[in-house]
């Protein structure tokens, strides 16, 4: 199987920020703004109550953060949030060093390396790449290596050649359904699609191709199973553990089972568009922008709502907003074009005017929302989210290596 790592940018006749409207050029400044530094680094540098643990939310007014332990799904994205501003400290000079910047961010990423050995999750992906990968990529610190093959290996206990997915949750339960039996069934969740970049690098460093293979496979049955006729999505797929048949297509955070939860629906299109960076199959290049257009018909002047189909007026959630347009820009560099960038920059507009925290916050954005359905353990809306801002500030590096900012 073929995998590549090379990225196609920047556009070969990229457009000039001479000749980019006023309207976006002042966007994309707002975007990389050193006040959005400042609020990152404001947290970076805070001694923790608690050792080990990490930003997950926020209280509503996105003041102060609520942290979770390492184990907790989302601990990657804080410490590669300041692995982020290391990368933008790598391509333009910023108010903090670059010496300064990894020194902060490697303190945040010592502290998760431990997760590399665990097997109890499918999001290792997430906790790992977005320290370690660009660590790698900007510092060449061969140490990461080893951390994101461990990784890899942790994720594949994951797998099911019955059903050809990894399993997202070993069971999961809110006031209307419960599945709790492993061995009856198999649980995958459309944000899997977002931990196989962690394979596919595993691949490349290894040489071993086993983990870019399963990967690809995944890829294969989240297409059939999670992806309706409309290029919709469904959350959360319940297999059966013994023959691999399709039991429930359910939503876990979204509004209703048949409805299409917007984060869902990003992660997905960005999914997709890892997939075909790594194998350059056209397949999920076509799946990656079926997704992203399908999620642009239903974003509303700028506004990603929670859920596409839940009532107005309703919660926006900006990380759903980050996610599909870091993952649309993704789409663009791998083809050459500037195709999503209105999209993107009309979802940016609305997140710049109507989401930015004041100089108080302890995130960047405001208004994610978390888990809606009526039916959640905990419902969790209109808060600052750690993954938010950490797609925030990827937005912001894809656009100076697009030339655009």
């Amino acid at each position: 199987m073929q995998v590549q790592s090379s990225v196609a940018y920047p556009p070969k006749e990229p457009e000039t920020q001479q000749d980019q409207p006023q309207d976006q050029k002042s966007i994309f400044k707002a975007v990389l703004d050193e006040s959005n530094v400042a609020k990152i680094l404001k947290v970076a540098n805070q001694e923790l109550t608690v050792p080990t643990t990490f930003p997950h939310s926020t209280n509503q007014g996105a003041t102060e953060y609520i942290y979770e332990p390492a184990t907790w799904w989302t601990t990657g994205f804080f410490p590669g949030s300041v692995w982020a501003l290391v990368e933008r400290a790598s391509k333009r000079k910023m108010s903090t060093s670059f010496d300064d910047l990894v020194k902060v961010a490697r303190k945040w990423e010592d502290a998760v390396e431990s997760q590399k050995n665990n097997t109890n999750t499918h999001d290792i992906g997430f906790m790992i790449m977005p320290s370690f990968q660009r660590d790698l990529d900007v510092t060449g610190n061969k140490a990461c290596q080893e951390v994101i093959i461990t990784a890899a290996e942790s994720l594949m206990t994951r797998w099911s050649d019955t059903v050809q997915c990894f399993r997202s949750w070993n069971s999961t339960r809110t006031k209307e359904y419960e599945y709790n039996d492993k061995d009856k069934y198999f649980l995958v969740i459309i944000d899997n699609m977002m931990n196989l970049d962690l394979l596919y690098s595993a691949s490349l460093l290894s040489g071993d191709p086993k983990y870019a293979e399963h990967a690809t496979k995944h890829a294969e049955t989240t297409l059939k199973h999670h992806i309706r006729a409309d290029d919709s999505t469904y959350h959360l797929i319940v297999y059966d553990a013994t023959n691999g048949d399709v039991m429930a297509s359910l939503t876990h955070q979204g509004y209703q089972h048949e409805s299409t939860w917007s984060r869902g629906q990003a992660w997905a299109l960005y999914g997709y568009a890892i997939v075909y960076k790594y194998t350059k199959d056209r397949k999920y290049l076509d799946a990656a922008k079926r997704l992203a257009n399908y999620f642009m018909t239903r974003v509303e002047d700028g506004v990603v709502y929670w859920d596409f189909d839940a009532p107005r007026p309703c919660f926006w959630d900006t990380s759903a907003a980050m996610i599909a347009c870091s993952g649309m820009l993704l789409i663009c560099e791998l083809e050459n074009s500037l195709e999503y960038l209105p999209q993107v920059t009309s979802i940016l507009k609305a997140c710049v005017n109507g989401a930015l925290t004041p100089e108080n916050g302890a995130t960047i954005l405001d208004h994610s929302t978390v888990n809606n359905h009526e039916h959640a353990n905990v419902r969790s809306a209109d808060t600052g989210l750690v993954y938010a801002d950490y797609y925030f500030l990827e937005v912001g590096n894809r656009l100076i290596d697009m030339g655009l900012a």
